[in-house]
């Protein structure tokens, strides 16, 4: 029998209503996390981040000819460690968002499972 693996408590951010599109998909992954809010202080924090200015996105999509402008992350809230992470354009739609968010979701489930190997 296995030992079973440890809950870690987790915050997902709000994140321009892409959320519970987040927290779904990690729920769908089946990973061991407790989701809590913030205030509660939570081991790990999902979170969206812009990665340029509007002007900036426009010279990003000219010179590299995609718009990757926006990052979700999830985050060690002691270390402050990026733990894995998926960049993105941002699309309209539930389910573009339902894409995003289970690309995240499968980049965070192979980076728990690296965690747990070493």
């Amino acid at each position: 029998m296995f030992a079973q693996e440890k809950k870690r408590t987790i915050y997902v951010d709000r994140m321009e209503d892409l959320a519970p599109y987040v927290e779904k998909a990690l729920i769908d992954a089946e990973l061991s996390f407790e989701f809590i809010e913030e205030e509660k202080r939570p081991e790990l924090k999902a979170e969206l981040k812009r990665l340029h200015a509007a002007y900036g996105e426009i010279l990003y999509k000219h010179k590299f000819g995609r718009s990757e402008t926006h990052r979700l992350e999830l985050r060690n809230v002691e270390t402050n460690q990026v733990i894995a992470w998926h960049q993105f354009p941002l699309k309209d739609g539930a389910e573009a968002r339902k894409a995003i968010a289970a690309e995240f979701a499968a980049k965070v489930k192979a980076a728990m499972k690296k965690q747990l190997r070493s």
